[in-house]
């Protein structure tokens, strides 16, 4: 009897621990014409970012720094191919070097006009000691960015007035879909589970993450109604996150 109340204790509060989401929500870096940039992170049991940038020139965030400090955690759009390079370090002043560990996962790198978008995901703690730890509490992060001075992608000084600093704030997500008007039915579900998002709301990511925080399922939806299959995942406990432009939700989902 205790060993099944024990492991009814720590399974509930491993639910609690990683149902929680911060967001920054989306934050303008800088909004010159043609050449803003954007990002948003959101901090669960990994960290999602969406990045974006111009289409024809590399750019450039950091983490956790006002300046160029040597060590600084970034990542760089260098190419307007695949970012097989992405995750990198600064040495200092000079062109931020190729992490050894390539430990962010690029979920889609793409272009709309002029605007390039990146969404990529990591662990909070890669254990890499070039990589900046993000915490999963409510709290502030310096931001650094930086964009080639002209269209092209060599790795040379950016100039004065293409960089910049910034402060973030993680705030908690809702976890209530009922209060944002979102339905996800059935729960229990041992097939397919179907997600209602408000009218105002057509464009959305939705993440599943097993009990352990693996991310087991990625979608991106540009409709009000969408039909997941879930009859590959084992039974068990799942949390599922909503993450938009305009909020972040997160739900425990049963499988059975």
């Amino acid at each position: 009897m205790k060993k099944i109340t024990l492991l009814g204790l720590l399974l509930f509060g491993s639910v609690t621990a990683f149902s929680q989401t911060y967001s920054t929500g989306t934050i303008t870096l800088t909004n010159t014409t043609n050449l803003g940039m954007t990002l948003r992170l959101d901090v669960g049991s990994e960290v999602n970012m969406t990045l974006t940038g111009p289409s024809d020139r590399w750019f450039s965030v950091g983490f956790g720094a006002t300046s160029m400090t040597a060590g600084t955690d970034v990542v760089l759009v260098h190419t307007n191919g695949t970012l097989t390079s992405f995750d990198r370090v600064l040495p200092g002043f000079g062109a931020p070097t190729a992490d050894a560990n390539q430990n962010w996962t690029i979920n889609s790198n793409t272009v709309t006009g002029n605007v390039r978008t990146i969404t990529a995901s990591r662990a909070l703690n890669t254990g890499d000691s070039n990589d900046f730890v993000f915490p999963a509490i409510p709290s502030s992060l310096n931001i650094i960015w930086a964009r080639a001075s002209s269209n092209n992608y060599n790795l040379v000084y950016h100039g004065g007035n293409n960089r910049g600093v910034t402060a973030v704030n993680f705030t908690l997500g809702s976890n209530d879909f009922a209060s944002a008007n979102v339905k996800m039915f059935p729960n229990p579900a041992n097939a397919n589970v179907f997600l209602e998002l408000p009218q105002n709301l057509v464009k959305a990511e939705v993440i599943i993450y097993d009990m352990l925080g693996k991310k087991v399922k990625q979608i991106t939806y540009n409709q009000n109604a969408i039909s997941i299959p879930v009859n590959d995942l084992n039974k068990g406990m799942y949390q599922v996150n909503i993450v938009s432009d305009e909020l972040v939700l997160n739900q425990n989902l049963i499988i059975n």
